[in-house]
């Protein structure tokens, strides 16, 4: 994609967006412009033509050229008015792209997002509308308009100019293409060099975000890591520093260059006008006034050519980011979804860069069916439930819901259809209620959100808070939101599973964080509150289902090695019998220690 791709790509966007708006708001704009630089040139001269016109006494002059100069600031006080009009528009341009990148992130398949690629893809994205409207995309638009301003200044001081003399205006003008060439070649090292500053900038992103995060605080002062992150960012700091260091020699080579030659052609230009015998003393003021404000617009023009060319490379990274492939959702699609009846996964395989992360799987859930998953750490469990429920697509095999493809649904049904607790699932900074209920507060059904967290034991809880269910977990949108401990946390995620009321329920690690007590009170509320659905547990702790009467499938190294009941696997599979035995002697006093 060339840079002159990547401008029209960003100005298609905008003015697509505001069509007909824009461009009587830029017409409107250059023609003040166009009459507020001419009367500026002119004001001079005038004063030079009134103080000599003898028929006028100091009254009249005064009332004249107080006139004229209030046209003059007039057009300028309007002209303002236009650019704030302007900036508005480009401000809601840039805010506008939010939404839309949230669509989009949401329908790109879940491995893109779990990639590095993918994290670097969508961190510049960003950048190139949240870096303020010096940076990014709107700042293509606005320094765009920069141009079109001071090209329209350029073109009426020139003519002005060249209706007494047009070498002053010629000398003037090839002078400043010269400097635009200097400005060409630094912004050139620019676009060449900014993708090594973009993975810089990212790598200093994580390190803030780590800093910044609240959960990392305590393993950063109990293992002391600052000393690390300090190392870590000290040679990250010197390598932005030596990029800047570089880009600052160019940047000064050229500003020079564009200084000595800005000064030469104010020299040529007086020169000519001293060697032409019958310039007027209004003509002089004229020439003078026109040739400054002439250099200026065509610094200004340099300027907002370089701005465009330097944030080019951000409209290089929001292309990149619009031309990911995602999941739009169809206009045609059933405004309903069956219930969901049968999961089945037939020879699946799973890559990434060519390595099988889990492979040859086969599996089946009916309806009415609890069947648990386990395994070693690493052994495919986690990645195995994010194809079942349609994040990650498998690099082979099928897996169907009620004997058709997965992908054959539309994603946002079969999503209302399931209700998912993973590992690391989050709990967002919003009240009790929403997180419970996912939804507007609006919509939120109340009584439910209060049996459902009665259910998993945070009646007595929520009832103790001042603000009870409109209570705000963590202090980031509110001063005064609660904490939750590991516990509190995975009940109120089961108490999300269970207000969904969904077909599918997936649940990983659901009890990692809870006491033995706690641990049998919560299979005791599954068999009750999800008997008849279709249920997967991913479970590390075999005790809780060595007393249930369910199917449990064992992984290991990425593949399904044996299912069946909790006895038959203790007896033909050597990985459970394994697990069991670590398991069992933890709880006796360990290996050998069994109590008679």
């Amino acid at each position: 994609m060339s840079q002159k791709e990547n401008w029209s790509y960003i100005l298609r966007q905008f003015c697509g967006q505001y069509r007909g708006k824009f461009f009587w708001l830029l017409v409107g704009l250059c023609l003040v412009e166009m009459l507020y630089v001419a009367g500026v040139a002119t004001l001079p001269a005038m004063a030079v033509l009134l103080l000599q016109a003898k028929q006028l006494n100091l009254v009249w002059i005064v009332f004249i050229a107080g006139m004229v100069s209030a046209v003059v600031y007039g057009l300028h006080i309007l002209d303002l008015l236009f650019q704030q009009k302007m900036s508005v528009m480009t401000f809601d341009f840039r805010f506008d792209n939010v939404p839309v990148f949230a669509t989009h992130i949401f329908g790109w398949d879940q491995q893109v997002i779990d990639s590095v690629e993918g994290k670097t893809v969508i961190d510049q994205a960003y950048e190139s509308i949240y870096n303020g409207a010096n940076v990014g995309i709107g700042a293509i638009v606005d320094q765009t308009v920069v141009l079109a301003r001071t090209a329209c200044q350029i073109v009426v001081l020139v003519l002005m100019m060249g209706t007494l003399s047009f070498w002053p205006a010629f000398v003037v003008c090839g002078l400043n293409i010269l400097q635009y060439l200097f400005q060409w070649v630094s912004n050139r090292w620019y676009f060449t060099h900014k993708f090594a500053q973009n993975r810089l900038t990212s790598y200093q992103g994580y390190f803030v975000r780590m800093l910044m995060k609240r959960s990392t605080g305590k393993d950063i002062r109990l293992f002391h890591l600052m000393p690390l992150f300090h190392a870590l960012l000290d040679t990250l700091r010197q390598a932005l520093i030596a990029w800047q260091r570089r880009y600052a020699s160019v940047t000064l080579l050229v500003n020079a260059s564009q200084r000595l030659v800005s000064v030469v052609g104010m020299a040529a230009t007086l020169l000519i006008m001293l060697k032409t015998k019958n310039v007027s003393v209004a003509s002089f003021f004229f020439f003078i006034t026109a040739i400054q404000t002439l250099n200026i617009n065509f610094g200004n023009f340099r300027e907002a050519y370089a701005a465009v060319g330097r944030n080019l490379v951000f409209a290089v990274n929001f292309r990149q980011f619009m031309a990911y492939p995602y999941q739009q959702t169809s206009l045609a699609m059933p405004r309903k979804m069956p219930s969901v009846k049968r999961l089945e996964a037939q020879n699946v395989n799973y890559q990434i860069h060519n390595k099988n992360l889990v492979h040859d799987i086969q599996l089946t859930v009916h309806e009415g069916e609890t069947i648990a998953i386990v395994g070693e750490n690493g052994a495919g469990k986690s990645t195995l439930i994010k194809w079942l429920c349609g994040l990650y697509t498998p690099t082979e095999g099928t897996v169907t819901v009620n004997n058709q493809p997965l992908s054959s649904w539309p994603p946002t049904l079969l999503q209302k259809k399931l209700a998912v607790a993973f590992q690391d699932d989050i709990v967002l900074h919003f009240s009790i209620a929403e997180n419970v209920a996912c939804t507007v507060p609006e919509k939120i059904d109340t009584h439910r959100v209060l049996t459902v967290l009665a259910e998993v034991g945070l009646e007595r809880f929520v009832a103790d808070l001042p603000q009870g269910i409109g209570t705000f977990i963590g202090n980031e949108l509110q001063p005064n939101g609660i904490q939750l401990s590991g516990g509190q946390k995975e009940k109120l995620l089961f108490a999300r599973v269970l207000y969904r009321g969904a077909d599918l329920n997936i649940l990983d690690e659901p009890t990692a964080a809870l006491d033995p007590l706690s641990e049998n009170r919560f299979y005791a509320l599954v068999d009750r509150r999800l008997n008849g659905k279709m249920n997967i547990i991913v479970a590390h702790r075999l005790g809780a289902l060595a007393t249930r009467t369910i199917k449990i499938y064992v992984m290991q190294a990425g593949t399904i090695i044996a299912d069946g009941s909790h006895q038959w696997l203790l007896a033909n599979c050597q990985v459970y019998q394994a697990m069991w035995d670590a398991q069992k002697s933890m709880y006796m006093g360990g290996v050998g220690n069994d109590p008679a």
